[in-house]
């Protein structure tokens, strides 16, 4: 009879572990550990969690800053058969306790510099908490301790024998990652084992990922399971830098110390460190940087600056439904000899499937696939490897979303002539004014053009008249004053006027950890302002 080895990233790890023990795999500050060491610490991590009572079906919770503990945690906790639910530490005390409670873990590790949002007596589920402590690496005292062993005194006390995971079934869930949960419930998002192995794949391929690459942690790795890229470094080999936290300053030591060759995250991350790049003199990267990219349709300003300072976009776009990035605009030779301007229109197209993917749609409301003529306006819709089994204990959600076959994500966008996607909006995003569908993207695009902005956000603003109108917060560029009457004049040169905002404030731009824009805290704070209420 035929055998196969289900598909799990976690024999990245062992053959990795195996191939080059000596080579280097993490760096956190001083600290350094090779594949052999790295392999050893998940071993042992395995080890204690089973001598726990850990087993299949299990979710353990983990709540941390970019520390070396979770990126252990994204092997040991499923090489014993449980799963991990990573959980966003910039979220408020309320919503870590309800996703530890809808996740059901009776495990859990906690940052002790961010603990003070965990609290026992709401989470009565929960038996052992474990502290991670790393934080002292870099000079922190610790916030609180909750009752239970330090990380390092829990995985020292562990046996080192190892024991391969016996997977029956590749579908079998690895991580379960939580949305924002921003307009309602966070719903927890299966990962399984084998399209976290295919995505992790994908993400080595798309993004020339080797032996010799030095990957920075800018992405949360909570964030959909960093996006594989938790995985990805192991199958390839690649040194992971640690990062707790992404700050434009220590981003570019770690550049400098460590020779940086490959960065992932949102958009904003990037635009600020051009900025720190800019005021610090810096005119370019040490060596070629490739900025693995996505969450809303990045500025054109950002995509042209880090290029001209040496770095190389590779540009995404997905959800925490699809792993991460489901696409990329995926470059072509023959692109090479554009302009400037014409490579980077280009670039600022999602794209298509990644390699490892699946099928990606953009329908109408009839479900019928729009004209591939990059006008007409649909939603996305995907199925494949990279899109999850479905939402944890969640069957309403499930019915709402997954139809068919195909997960529907609420993204509008067009298809170009070439089969390149390029989002719009969501569609709750669309400005609806006079009549006239605005997207919103299409004039922050406007007016990230201008030399005296930094970010920008539309939206719409309930008004008695149009229904909606266009109504922008801009952040200044450091030293600058633009006006709101020089901004709408410079809309009205370069766009329709109907388009153009006809309000515009000046603050900094609400946004989640992952970067992502809350437009609506902005219109929840208009509509109480016009006594409307939300509609």
């Amino acid at each position: 009879m035929h055998w196969y080895k289900p598909l799990t990233p976690l024999s990245l790890l062992e053959r990795i572990a195996c191939v080059m023990p000596d080579e280097t795999a993490v760096i956190d500050g001083e600290r350094l550990w090779t594949w052999g060491d790295f392999f050893r610490r998940v071993v042992r991590l395995s080890n204690a969690l089973r001598e726990m009572g850990i087993k299949k079906g299990d979710n353990v919770a983990f709540i941390s800053r970019n520390f070396p503990p979770l990126l252990e945690a994204h092997y040991g906790i499923p090489l014993a058969g449980g799963a991990i639910t990573a959980i966003n530490y910039r979220l408020s005390a309320t919503e870590v306790t309800k996703i530890v409670n809808l996740c059901g873990a009776e495990v859990m590790f906690v940052d002790a510099g961010v603990a003070d949002l965990v609290d026992p007596g709401q989470t009565p589920r929960v038996k052992a908490y474990i502290n991670i402590l790393d934080g002292k690496y870099y000079g922190e005292t610790a916030k609180k301790e909750l009752p239970g062993p330090a990380y390092e005194e829990f995985i020292a006390g562990a046996g080192v024998d190892y024991t391969p995971l016996e997977l029956g079934d590749e579908n079998d869930i690895i991580a379960i990652d939580y949305t924002s949960g921003t307009t309602g419930m966070p719903k927890g998002c299966m990962y399984s084992h084998r399209s976290t192995f295919l995505h992790a794949l994908a993400v080595i391929i798309e993004n020339s990922l080797s032996a010799d690459s030095v990957y920075l942690w800018t992405l949360p790795m909570f964030h959909c399971s960093g996006w594989c890229w938790t995985w990805a470094t192991a199958g390839a080999g690649a040194t992971n830098i640690c990062l707790p936290s992404p700050d434009s300053s220590g981003i570019w030591r770690c550049i400098e110390k460590h020779r940086v060759t490959h960065m992932s995250g949102a958009p904003i991350i990037f635009s600020r460190l051009g900025q720190y790049m800019d005021d610090n003199g810096i005119k370019e990267f040490p060596n070629r940087v490739i900025i693995h990219c996505a969450a809303a349709p990045p500025p054109r300003t950002m995509l042209l600056d880090m290029e001209r300072k040496g770095a190389e976009i590779r540009h995404g776009y997905g959800l925490t439904e699809t792993y991460g990035p489901f696409t990329i605009c995926e470059w072509q030779p023959k692109w090479d000899g554009l302009s400037t301007d014409e490579r980077v229109s280009r670039k600022m197209c999602q794209g298509v499937p990644d390699i490892t993917a699946g099928d990606m749609r953009v329908v109408d409301s009839q479900g019928n696939d729009v004209p591939w003529d990059g006008e007409t306006l649909g939603e996305v819709i995907m199925r494949g490897n990279a899109v999850i089994q479905g939402y944890y204990h969640a069957p309403e959600e499930n019915r709402k979303v997954f139809r068919e076959g195909w997960m529907y994500t609420g993204d509008a966008g067009v298809i170009h002539p070439n089969g390149y996607l390029e989002l719009k909006d969501r569609f709750k995003d669309i400005i609806i004014s006079g009549g006239e569908n605005i997207a919103s993207v299409e004039v922050e695009n406007c007016i990230y053009k201008h030399p005296a902005v930094d970010e920008v956000v539309c939206y719409g603003k309930p008004d008695e008249k149009w229904g909606e109108i266009v109504k922008c917060l801009v952040h200044p560029k450091s030293g600058t004053s633009p006006t709101t009457e020089e901004l709408i004049s410079f809309c009205r040169q370069h766009m329709a006027h109907f388009k153009c905002p006809k309000e515009i404030e000046f603050g900094e731009i609400p946004r989640t950890s992952a970067g992502k824009v809350q437009k609506y805290i902005l219109r929840q704070k208009d509509r109480e302002r016009s006594g409307r209420g939300m509609h």
